[in-house]
Formats: C-alpha cells, structure tokens, sequence
C-alpha cells in the first residue's frame, strides 16, 4: 500500500508539474528580420528563431506562419536593439564523431580574419530532455546575453574549431604569427585566456592585427597571403 501511495503521489506531482509548465509556456519573440533560402530566394518579415529545434518562424504579411528547418535555410538576421546589434545566423555543416556531417543553425558572434560562431549547448539527462519544453529557448534577450547556454567555435576553412581546445585547436595552428604582439597584451590587460572571455578578446586583438596588416600592405601595394 505505502508503495502504491507513493507512485500515486509521484504521478500526480509530475503531472501537476507538466501542465503548470504547459499552462506557462511563453509567446514566440518576433523580430523584423530578413532571411535567405538554400535557393537564394530572400523574404523580409517577422521572424523568430528557437534554439533548441534550430527553426525559424516566418511570419508572413497574410498572417500565416511557416517553419523553417536548417536544411530548407542559408542564412538570416534581425537587427536586436536590446543590444545594438545585427543578430548574424548561417547555416554550417556540423561534423561529430561517428554522425555523419549535417546541417546546423549557428550565430555569428565575432567577424573578420577568425569568424566565431555559437551553438546552443547539448543539455543531457533524462530530466533536462523531459521537462525542458523547446518553447523556453525561443531566443530572448536574457537568454541571448547568458553564455553559459552556448557552446563557441572558430569557423575556419569550413571547419569547426571548438574554443575549449584554444591552445591545442586554435591559437597554435592559427594565430602564431602574431604570438608575441598577443602575449603582450594578454600581460598588459591581465586577461585571463583560459575563460571564453579572455579567448575572445584574443581572436578579437588577432583580427584586428591581421586587419593592420592587410591595410598597411595595401598602402604600400603589397598582396598580403592569407593568415
């Protein structure tokens, strides 16, 4: 008896917590944005982009809504004025051990010599895959500003450099041409590299010494090779 009121109990609170969350669930964040397909085709409107189903709502003027998945996407955008910022997506062929490559949905965070680009982090366990509903990670400002959702990475010639292997991946095979002008500033500015903000201020201090470069070569008619 004490085991059957128990399993009851557990059912009614699990349940009660379930359709708390459904009764809870929040609205689609809609943003006038502008997206490109595989085909090229370019729509302007409303849009609003779920991190976790890695699909974009597409609010037509009629009122109707289309779903668009990674594979149907190239890339698209909005403008954020909670942060002053144009919000760059692209779609990259994401490679993992023993899965073969497939589309994925990533955010440009970071332009120029090395491009950085996010994706929302895996979340494992059964209890983060059952009451987690994908209607919380439609993207918001608080969630957008919060690192810790998202995994970073260098893009670099069509593959995905993780920034948890910085020295190892990143900053050995592609940033030692600037090596001692970067020790410098890191000593300078006490930045601490092993945190994903100290690497990005580093790829942000490489690119824009790579950028001198390449403006300084072209004032004295030099053709710079690629980093």
């Amino acid at each position: 008896m004490k085991i059957r009121y128990f399993l009851t109990s557990l059912i009614t609170i699990v349940l009660f917590h379930v359709f708390s969350i459904q009764a809870a669930l929040p609205k689609p964040t809609w943003q006038s944005g502008k997206l490109t397909l595989r085909d090229k085709t370019v729509l302007e409107g409303d849009l609003s982009y779920n991190w976790l189903m890695e699909t974009v709502l597409f609010r037509q003027t009629d009122g109707r809504v289309r779903t668009l998945s990674a594979n149907q996407l190239s890339q698209f955008g909005w403008f954020d004025f909670s942060i002053h910022k144009y919000r760059d997506f692209r779609v990259l062929a994401r490679d993992e051990p023993n899965v073969p490559s497939r589309p994925a949905i990533f955010e440009i965070c970071m332009d120029g010599s090395l491009v950085v680009v996010r994706h929302l982090r895996q979340r494992h366990g059964l209890l983060n895959r059952t009451f987690t509903h994908p209607a919380y990670f439609a993207d918001q400002p608080e969630m957008a500003q919060n690192t810790d959702h998202f995994d970073y990475f260098v893009y670099d010639a069509g593959r995905l450099r993780a920034l948890e292997r910085f020295h190892t991946d990143i900053y050995e095979p592609l940033m030692r041409a600037h090596d001692k002008t970067l020790q410098h500033y890191v000593q300078v500015h006490n930045i601490n590299d092993r945190s994903l903000l100290g690497r990005l201020l580093v790829i942000d201090r490489y690119n824009t010494l790579v950028e001198q470069d390449a403006k300084t070569a072209s004032a004295k008619g030099i053709v710079v090779a690629p980093e």
